[in-house]
């Protein structure tokens, strides 16, 4: 057997995690034609197949699954080796995050400090409703997302972060002004239009079920697959919506929106990072790192 090239060791176990040549060329910054020649180089000095193809997919053979199971720590333990020796300010390479809109109005703050850390990194962000980006993640397109809600599944890890305010808001065309804002939800939601978020998102059957609590008769309804959008078509439309506090908060401050919360209290929703637990990115965990220290922060302020 001719000596192994930890190159393809690392080829064959990101196919293995992301399920295609393709992803994982994409993944690798190589080229398809690329990544076959390494798993076809690796495959010949081992004497055995480690894949076979299903569908669209790559499937790993019995032999091909033993192998990778070996090899995968050993490389996490010598990614980990480096790292701990590793300059970050060296670090190279593009980082593909999944981040939502709400989000946005603070994650600008930790890339600053990222950037700081590790100036030679890029950052591709896809902005995203949740159930998309857990999708993406999971195929292997986004190394990392930030998700309403909570999550469960064996291939990702996931870090809780403080929870985020939702505010039921009415457009100051409709209310006309803050202290002449009708007390009963019932009222308002049958005068205005309703703006949601997507029907696919939570935050979609969150709303209704809080509407029909109230017990009203839920008509004019729209949706928007953007929080922000949804957020402007409530000032131009007069309409009632539930957003998120700190993006509604410039339009609150200028008196464009006005604050439901007498007569509808405020809601939270959980907030995850999200990320492969067979992730060895050094990269990634340090991006994973700044994030949970910014969101400590966050909640002790």
């Amino acid at each position: 057997m001719s000596r192994l090239n930890l190159t393809n060791l690392e080829t064959v176990c990101c196919i293995a995690r992301v399920g295609t040549f393709s992803a994982a060329a994409e993944r690798l910054n190589a080229s398809q034609s690329t990544v076959t020649s390494r798993v076809r180089e690796l495959e010949q000095s081992l004497g055995m197949q480690l894949f076979r193809r299903r569908g669209r997919n790559m499937e790993l053979t019995d032999q091909g699954r033993q192998f990778i199971e070996r090899v995968e720590p050993l490389l996490v333990q010598l990614d980990d080796a480096v790292a701990t020796h590793a300059d970050s300010t060296c670090a190279r390479g593009t980082l593909r995050l999944g981040i939502g809109v709400t989000t946005m109005t603070w994650f600008a703050d930790v890339l600053v400090q990222l950037r700081r850390d590790m100036p030679l990194v890029q950052y591709e962000i896809d902005n995203d409703l949740s159930m998309n980006m857990l999708h993406k993640l999971e195929s292997g397109k986004l190394d990392l997302a930030i998700v309403a809600g909570q999550v469960s599944h064996p291939m990702l890890a996931t870090v809780t972060l403080a929870p985020e305010e939702l505010r039921w808001i009415i457009g100051a065309r409709a209310a006309g002004a803050a202290h002449d804002v009708a007390p009963d939800p019932a009222s308002l939601v049958q005068q205005a239009p309703l703006w949601f978020v997507s029907r696919p998102s939570e935050f979609f059957p969150r709303a209704m079920e809080t509407l029909k609590r109230h017990g009203t008769t839920l008509r004019d309804v729209n949706t928007c697959s953007n929080m922000a959008g949804m957020l402007q078509m409530i000032e131009a439309t007069g309409g009632v919506g539930l957003v998120a506090t700190a993006l509604a908060r410039p339009l609150l401050d200028a008196g464009r929106v006005v604050d439901l919360s007498a007569a509808m209290p405020a809601e939270q929703y959980d907030l995850t990072l999200v990320y492969r637990t067979d992730e060895r990115q050094s990269m990634l965990r340090r991006v994973v790192d700044r994030i949970a220290e910014y969101d400590r922060h966050a909640r002790q302020s």
